[in-house]
């Protein structure tokens, strides 16, 4: 029988929800898991139509943070036949939000509202001070009416979102920067108390960041970045980098015995826990 269980999890290198999947049975399984949040149920990224036997370990890092959140397994085909089964409801705490290259994990960084004395990123006075939604709208003359006819399309996801952001720490403004030089499309998961109504998990394109360092010629450390973004859909690929590496291995194992000694559990338990 099909079970799935999920866990929050919240040390590095971000937030993320921990899924297993056990009771597929021998053979192959196509299998698509989705998550439900803020009413939305939408396909968890790099967990559509895949195919796995018998069980498996999944990680959702596109979670969103501070709200109830359920995963459904739906079994397409199997050697079970077709099955869907749902978990309980987790939340993933965090007392920041977070902006991460959706193909990078290792790229997250901390965002909070307002700025702090550690330096880390947060969000200018204008950030998401406003949000528009708009729609292609075409007007076309009729003659003999003064009322034009409307032609016009679905009306999209908020564009030219304010995400202007500030720094006090160089260190945290160059691993800011380095995340801005890396991709023009981003992940930004907020946190509720950022005071917007926004998706948990906002897909964003940033075509230009403009980095403003206020103090720093006269020996301070304020940067501002003036960021605008446009709400886009999620990319097909899931994470391309591994957050455990056989180099990591190598460097925290003289041997491949210490490696086998240092496991525990199950397989599964192997591949949440690496380090035992």
């Amino acid at each position: 029988m099909v079970a799935v269980s999920v866990e929050a999890l919240v040390d590095a290198p971000c937030p993320r929800v921990g899924i297993t999947i056990t009771g597929l049975g021998v053979g192959d399984s196509v299998v698509s898991v989705w998550r439900s949040a803020d009413g939305l149920r939408e396909p968890v990224r790099g967990a559509r139509r895949v195919t796995l036997v018998d069980s498996t370990y999944l990680i959702d890092y596109d979670a969103p943070l501070g709200r109830p959140i359920t995963y459904e397994v739906e079994v397409v085909s199997g050697p079970s036949g077709a099955d869907r089964v749902t978990s309980s409801s987790v939340t993933v705490n965090s007392l920041t939000g977070w902006l991460m290259d959706p193909l990078v994990p290792q790229s997250a960084v901390p965002i909070i509202g307002t700025h702090d004395t550690d330096g880390t990123p947060y969000l200018r006075g204008e950030a998401l001070a406003q949000l528009e939604y708009s729609a292609d709208v075409s007007l076309i003359n009729v003659m003999g009416s003064d009322k034009p006819m409307a032609l016009f399309g679905q009306r999209m996801a908020a564009r030219g979102v304010p995400l202007s952001m500030g720094t006090r720490s160089a260190e945290q403004n160059a691993k800011l920067k380095s995340l801005l030089m890396s991709s023009a499309l981003l992940l930004f998961r907020p946190v509720p108390g950022f005071g917007v109504d926004l998706p948990g998990s906002m897909f964003v394109t940033v075509p230009s960041a403009v980095e403003v360092p206020v103090d720093v010629a006269w020996g301070g450390s304020l940067t501002w970045w003036d960021l605008k973004a446009d709400t886009v859909a999620a990319p097909v690929l899931k994470v391309l980098t591994a957050t455990f590496t056989y180099g990591d291995v190598a460097l925290l194992f003289a041997t491949y015995q210490q490696k086998q000694d240092a496991a525990t559990g199950t397989y599964l338990d192997d591949l949440k826990h690496p380090l035992g």
